[in-house]
């Protein structure tokens, strides 16, 4: 019989399988992050959680930042700034 915890052992890598867009890719990596997260507490895998709790913020920002269209935005409008006030 499978466990709460293996189902999240198995789920967390395979959700990457299910990204077709940009958001979609952010919110499973965020969702895949959470999930190996709890399964390496649960299961006492201290080199797993360390990496992945860092990361974990990581993906909270960049989902907030393509989900409220500023991916990138503000290096752009940094670039066109100098290029309006040097030309």
């Amino acid at each position: 019989m499978i466990r709460l915890i293996d189902l999240f052992g198995y789920a967390a890598p395979m959700v990457v399988l299910l990204i077709t867009r940009e958001m979609s890719l952010r919110a499973l990596a965020m969702l895949s992050r959470v999930a190996i997260v709890i399964f390496s507490i649960v299961m006492c895998l201290l080199p797993v959680f360390l990496p992945h709790l860092i990361l974990l913020p990581m993906s909270l920002l960049l989902l907030r930042d393509t989900l409220t269209g500023t991916s990138g935005d503000s290096a752009r409008r940094q670039a066109e700034l100098l290029r309006q006030k040097g030309g």
